[in-house]
């Protein structure tokens, strides 16, 4: 599990020594947001390449594409990415020629291409647009009865111009096996689909079981198939993975399974105690539903572990350090209902589930699930994530509305699929599962949209490869292998499709097994999930009264698209009134359109508008309102006053959670305007009667990334009679981390505490000392150093805290022993505490301190 641990989420946002990139806009942007930017494939730079020029540039031979069923794999030109085309599925648009970089041993092109061929057209014709698609619309024609497998190329050989010849096309021809063609209902009822699923399944039975969660994904493939002849195997292998002496709620405290084990080991445990009614593996289920029910964070979240227990010793406190990873934990989360159909009763179960529907539930209507506890992503899919929440919902049996919305986005998000952090793998794997849970007309439709890049992973021997880098681009191959990597993080690749086909057998309840018929979208819903899919092309073409009526979409995607564009067009000038009005207007999902049109458009006479929309009685409106403030910026100055008190007011108590707001997203964009942007020049200005409240109010928000936003204005921009007046709430910051969104929660911290260390006040020297005592997460080796270099600013004195300081090497040093930090970090940590000790003992004036007691 190694790629998905750790610092595969961090690493491209934060620097060396934790702090948050310098960037203006820094907290605006999600985690994911920046990563994509930071972690893109390798790309040429001024178009594609002819390669029959002989020209290389950017041509990566270890990043290659699965060329379907014809036994080859072909480095594809990738446009460069801007903002975030790759999560459109659209990167090879500008291709036109295809580098044959492996050719496969006794398969179809085996003989008839070589390796270094460059495919220039199919079916006769030259590629007139994207070749990667253009090759599997041509495979799927070809593999047609009418066809008899033949696939027409056009390729050109360079090998003619080594032998003194110039190098030149010629047409070949290339057998496929005959599949014949997807009927409208595919996979239902559809002879391709079942031709297809079968050779799979020859594949995966073959395959071996792994004794973890991605050998849990296999089995459930098997499982899926309803296949009687493989209960002998996954009788034995559920023992193995559930065995009856399983004993878990005593390993709460060290993350007992995990929440990737948890959920994937439970939910093949569960699929097959339903269909087989073995009682051998009940008790594991128990074992595993009740730990991971304990185990589950305040906010229904999970991290790659279990949650920490509250300050007073409770279950359900915060996701860790490294925070929460909903691809993680929506699967533990349907562990914890897979768990409940089997049977197993406890009092955790039934607050756990209704803890994770009431959090993904508030994303109902607002956006894609995210990564962790943060604000929705703005497409129609995040790696699979909504698909995943479709099926956590239709599990559930009645929870139509959620189950309808996410199978909804699942559909429209079937040009999002090859796009993942990490990689795609979750996307491929949930994908038709989650429009599934809309009914078989939505997988149908998703289906059909997704049939060609089904049918290039799709392999000459019946088995499926995975493609895909990290955010999006081509797979990783080597050099000298045709298959080359046959697997994601572990998981099979054919066993994810071999689930996909395996949906018109509804033989497993995450495939559509006693679903709930109130669920299926009717064929209008259906249509209007495709139509919204390509909305970010169609828009371009659009009329501004065309985009404001698509204000009206279901789609909240679409909605930001609309106003995205609409802002750009010269004719929204005079439509501003015209806007104003509808924003304050009756129809909720206009108004939210009409408002983000606004603040793109940087429009000062709506101003007083969005300072209205604040109180809004409709949540999400307030937050497009603070988010079109955000977006205005340093042009909201004439209201920076009442931007103030609203971002006072609209503070609410951390506990009970207001799940209508849980992480009170609408007050982190009002912080992010007012602190973490050119504004925050003119908030120092303010009357200390406003901003010393919003100052209050932004420093108790639930969500770390909220809290970051004060980072910088406590380190640069407070004076010491702000300190001073602002001390107990700074000093409460430092010591009590953010309850959501902890993997940001010491940013505010580091601000907060260099403030008191600024201005030497006495508790910066004991805070100083708690926050080291907290620094176990990523980062943590630097972060140290910095509060050590504070502390020992205070010169003599703070040797009332030597002991302390001895004290804190031993916890270090005890967390390294029992394998919860590395080495080497662990050695930064511990160095930096020693030298500040020494550096204290010799200490000889200490400078004077101020007190917040005063």
């Amino acid at each position: 599990m190694k790629e998905l641990h750790h610092n595969q989420r961090i690493n491209t946002q934060m620097k060396p020594n934790g702090s948050m990139m310098k960037t203006k806009n820094r907290i605006g942007l999600t985690m994911m947001a920046v990563a994509m930017l930071l972690s893109l494939p390798v790309m040429a730079a001024d178009g594609p390449p002819d390669l029959t020029k002989g020209e290389t540039t950017g041509v990566d031979r270890k990043g290659t594409y699965n060329l379907g069923a014809t036994g080859m794999r072909g480095w594809i030109y990738l446009k460069p990415a801007t903002h975030f085309d790759g999560l459109q599925g659209r990167t090879t648009a500008p291709s036109r020629q295809i580098l044959v970089t492996h050719v496969g041993a006794k398969s179809p092109a085996d003989g008839v291409i070589q390796v270094n061929d460059v495919i220039l057209g199919a079916g006769g014709k030259l590629f007139t647009s994207d070749a990667r698609r253009s090759i599997a619309v041509a495979i799927q024609e070809a593999e047609k009865e009418s066809n008899n497998g033949v696939l027409r190329l056009s390729v050109w050989r360079p090998s003619d111009s080594a032998q003194g010849k110039t190098g030149k096309s010629r047409d070949v021809q290339l057998k496929l096996k005959v599949m014949g063609t997807y009927s409208a209902t595919a996979p239902y009822n559809c002879p391709k689909s079942q031709q297809i699923f079968t050779n799979a399944c020859k594949v995966l039975e073959k395959e071996p079981l792994s004794q973890d969660w991605s050998g849990a994904i296999t089995g459930l493939a098997l499982l899926a198939t309803g296949n009687p002849e493989y209960l002998p195997k996954l009788k034995e292998f559920a023992h193995q993975m559930g065995p009856p002496t399983m004993k878990l709620e005593s390993k709460l405290e060290s993350g007992g399974l995990g929440a990737w084990e948890s959920g994937y080991r439970n939910l093949f445990l569960g699929e097959y105690f339903l269909r087989t009614g073995d009682q051998e593996v009940l008790h594991a289920i128990r074992e595993i539903t009740v730990s991971t029910a304990r185990g589950q964070g305040m906010y229904g979240t999970f991290g790659h572990g279990f949650a920490d227990l509250t300050p007073d010793g409770k279950l359900h406190g915060s996701i860790p350090p490294y925070g929460p990873v909903n691809q993680a934990g929506l699967g533990a989360n349907m562990a914890i209902v897979i768990g409940k159909k089997c049977g197993v009763t406890d009092p955790e179960i039934d607050p756990a589930i209704e803890r994770a529907s009431k959090f993904f539930g508030y994303f109902v209507d607002k956006g894609a699930i995210p990564y962790g506890e943060h604000e929705p992503w703005p497409y129609h899919e995040n790696n699979g994530k909504n698909a995943m929440t479709a099926v956590f919902f239709a599990l559930q049996g009645n929870r139509t509305q959620e189950a309808q919305f996410f199978a909804k986005m699942a559909v429209a998000g079937y040009k999002n699929r090859e796009c993942g952090h990490t990689g795609q793998g979750f996307s491929y794997l949930w994908g038709a599962l989650g429009a599934n849970a809309g009914g078989p007309a939505a997988a149908s439709a998703f289906f059909k949209e997704a049939s060609t890049h089904l049918d290039l992973v799709r392999r000459c021997d019946g088995s499926f490869t995975y493609d895909g880098g990290e955010q999006y681009g081509p797979g990783s191959t080597d050099d000298n292998t045709y298959y080359g990597k046959s697997s994601y993080s572990g998981l099979s690749p054919t066993a994810t499709y071999v689930l996909t086909y395996s949906l018109a057998l509804k033989k497993l309840c995450i495939t559509g097994k006693d679903a709930n018929p109130a669920h299926a979208l009717t064929k209008p819903e259906v249509a209007a999930a495709i139509t919204s899919g390509r909305f970010d092309v169609d828009r371009l073409q659009m009329t501004p009264s065309q985009l404001v009526a698509a204000f009206g979409d279901w789609s909240p995607i679409v909605r930001g698209w609309a106003a995205e564009e609409l802002a750009k067009r010269p004719a929204a000038k005079a439509m501003v009134p015209e806007l104003i009005k509808m924003a304050e207007g009756p129809e909720v999902h206009v108004a939210q359109g009409a408002c983000e049109t606004l603040g793109y458009m940087k429009s000062a006479e709506a101003l007083p508008l969005l300072v209205r929309l604040l109180s809004h009685d409709d949540r999400w409106l307030r937050f497009k309102a603070a988010q079109a403030l955000k977006n205005i910026n340093n042009g909201a100055r004439p209201v920076l006053p009442d931007i103030l008190m609203a971002t006072a007011k609209t503070a609410e108590p951390l506990t009970p959670i207001n799940w209508a707001d849980p992480v009170q997203l609408t007050q982190g964009q009002l912080a992010a305007a007012l602190f973490a942007g050119p504004l925050a020049d003119a908030v120092k200005g303010s009357d200390p009667k406003l901003l010393y409240p919003a100052i209050r109010a932004v420093a108790s928000n639930a969500d770390g990334m909220a809290r970051a936003t004060l980072r910088g204005y406590f380190e640069n921009n407070l004076t010491v009679e702000d300190v001073q007046a602002l001390a107990p709430d700074i000093f409460a910051a430092v010591k009590t981390p953010s309850p959501a969104d902890k993997m940001f929660s010491n940013e505010i911290r580091m601000g907060g505490f260099k403030a008191l260390t600024k201005y030497h006040f006495k508790e910066g020297i004991e805070a100083g000392v708690d926050f080291a005592k907290t620094q176990g997460g990523h980062g943590s080796e630097s972060r140290t150093g910095e509060i050590m270099k504070a502390i020992v600013s205070y010169g003599t004195a703070a040797r009332e805290v030597l002991p302390q300081l001895k004290e804190l090497i031993a916890q270090f040093n005890a967390e390294f022993n029992s394998g919860h930090f590395p080495g080497d970090c662990n050695k930064q940590r511990v160095t930096s505490v020693e030298e500040a000790i020494k550096a204290i003992e010799a200490a000889t004036t200490q400078p004077e301190l101020r007190s917040i007691k005063k």
